[in-house]
């Protein structure tokens, strides 16, 4: 995607002419495989994934992005139609997009401003308050730990509307895990609960392998990389589990 239509889709959006960008209406962990929010690398493997940048894009040098100037124009335009919801869900949603893709989390919080207010007008739709808990949790990943209390919020409204969700409920145990103070107990709960759903969902295992290992439980642990092993051999996850398993064991008393 050059320049030019990454401008014409968000600044499009952004005064209501929905052309010009192709746009999902949830991003959600299950499309988020590959591009990762930088974190604590003995936390990495129980992060969110993010949505990957297309090869077009990862291509480019850095002048082909758009400008500050012209993003946040962009985003007061849309600001002053706050009224049209739809709007707001769409350029909220392209926002996200831009900002995960081109690792630009200054613009998560109006991400976040933009899906609540869809949120508000649509409270009975999964895709979009799933949505808004993810934006919360990437907020409370790169700057804001507090905002892991709102994102468990709406993953919980979600799971209410569909408590199969494994990913939503995963992201929800990982919310716990990576809060101050970390809670890693909540978040094995969470994680079980996922694996009953889908005892084969790689991501669960990884968060349930690294939560383990932190409360010192270092057996079960052996089993879900074992197990993660036994899905994925290609997992890019097992080599880090492993070393941080036998780095807890020897530490250990």
């Amino acid at each position: 995607m050059n320049r030019n239509n990454i401008l014409f889709g968000l600044i499009s959006l952004a005064i209501g002419f929905f052309v010009g960008f192709s746009i999902a209406n949830s991003i959600g962990r299950r499309e988020r495989d590959a591009a990762r929010v930088s974190m604590q690398p003995q936390q990495a493997q129980t992060e969110r994934p993010q949505p990957a940048a297309s090869q077009n894009q990862s291509s480019q040098s850095s002048d082909a992005a758009p400008t500050e100037a012209e993003i946040r124009d962009a985003i007061a335009r849309a600001d002053e139609r706050a009224e049209d919801t739809e709007l707001q869900r769409n350029f909220g949603t392209a926002l996200y997009r831009y900002a995960s893709d081109a690792g630009q989390a200054q613009y998560l919080p109006d991400v976040a401003r933009m899906i609540k207010r869809a949120y508000d007008a649509h409270p009975q739709d999964h895709d979009l308050t799933v949505m808004l808990a993810n934006v919360l949790f990437d907020i409370g990943q790169t700057t804001d730990r507090a905002r892991f209390r709102e994102a468990r919020t709406y993953y919980a409204k979600a799971l209410e509307m569909k408590p199969d969700d494994v990913s939503a409920r995963t992201d929800l145990g990982l919310s716990y895990y990576l809060d101050e103070p970390s809670d890693p107990a909540r978040a094995v709960a969470e994680y079980r609960k996922s694996l009953v759903i889908n005892p084969r969902h790689e991501q669960t295992l990884q968060n349930l392998a690294t939560a383990l290992i932190s409360m010192h439980k270092f057996d079960e642990a052996q089993k879900r990389i074992d197990e993660l092993s036994g899905i994925n051999q290609q997992n890019p996850a097992l080599p880090n589990l492993r070393a941080q398993l036998a780095q807890g064991r020897n530490a250990a008393p």
